[in-house]
């Protein structure tokens, strides 16, 4: 598996985190991205041995959401946040992956505001400990899990916060600023989410194999990398495609069709 590919925990089965590893080891995945509540299960220091164990590395640890409508509710999220913190530095995790939380009943540009000031701490603290904050975009059908539904307003707030940057490519390939928005993301960026959309389908999540799909993949892998991103793409392929297909297969292909495309992007493959 080319050496850029990481493999999210959510493109596979129900189960243990251990088989889980097991899974991503298998496949020939050089790295691994758990969510949080999988991690939780066992805690960061086992869970670290078993990923080093394995010969993982950690590419991203997902978070998930980050709340601030109320100041009782940013403190709390701090809080969370600030141990996922400690969790993915024990883990050596190279990122964090979360969304920005719901805007309530507030203005775009003031539930912004509002965030950018309730994770700035967490920023500092993101640095201190060498773990890089991410924001990723995500469907307007999560608006109550986030105020960024494309790539330009997720850097927007990214900058505003002085954090980082996921692209979700399933998320925002779409945009119709999409070619700006990945050349202004650049360096920002510390991950890229890999999985395709075939038209017509309706229920989230519904994602496909890489190459199955409408996503021109083809001219949006290469940009991101002339844009200056060498991290991990990560496979987060998630709902009945996989599930019907069956996970490994349809991570071996995609990982087979993402490897060709990387190397041809201009990333060598070890």
């Amino acid at each position: 598996m080319h050496r850029s590919l990481s493999i999210n925990t959510l493109s596979l089965p129900v189960g243990s985190f251990e088989s889980n590893i097991d899974r991503v080891a298998r496949l020939g995945a050089r790295a691994i991205s758990p969510d949080l509540e999988q991690l939780q299960q066992l805690g960061a220091a086992k869970a670290s041995l078993l990923i080093r164990d394995a010969g993982l590395a950690v590419a991203t640890l997902t978070h998930r959401s980050f709340g601030y409508a109320t100041p009782a509710e940013a403190e709390a999220a701090r809080e969370r946040l600030m141990r996922t913190i400690d969790e993915a530095a024990t883990l050596g995790a190279k990122s964090i992956t979360m969304t920005t939380g719901g805007r309530g009943a507030l203005t775009w540009a003031s539930a912004a505001e509002r965030f950018a000031e309730a994770v700035a701490p967490c920023g500092l603290r993101a640095r201190e400990a060498g773990v890089a904050l991410g924001i990723e975009p995500t469907s307007h059908l999560y608006a109550d899990a986030s105020i960024a539904h494309s790539l330009s307003d997720s850097l927007r707030l990214a900058q505003k916060a002085g954090i980082s940057i996921v692209i979700d490519i399933f998320a925002c390939w779409f945009d119709a600023d999409i070619e700006q928005a990945i050349g202004d993301a650049g360096h920002h960026t510390v991950l890229v989410q890999i999985s395709d959309y075939v038209y017509g389908d309706r229920g989230l999540p519904c994602r496909a194999v890489p190459g199955d799909g409408a996503i021109p993949l083809d001219r949006l892998v290469p940009a991101i990398v002339q844009a200056g991103f060498q991290g991990y793409f990560d496979l987060e392929i998630i709902g009945p495609r996989l599930a019907a297909e069956g996970s490994e297969q349809g991570l071996f292909r995609a990982a087979a069709y993402m490897g060709k495309l990387l190397e041809s992007a201009g990333l060598p493959a070890a």
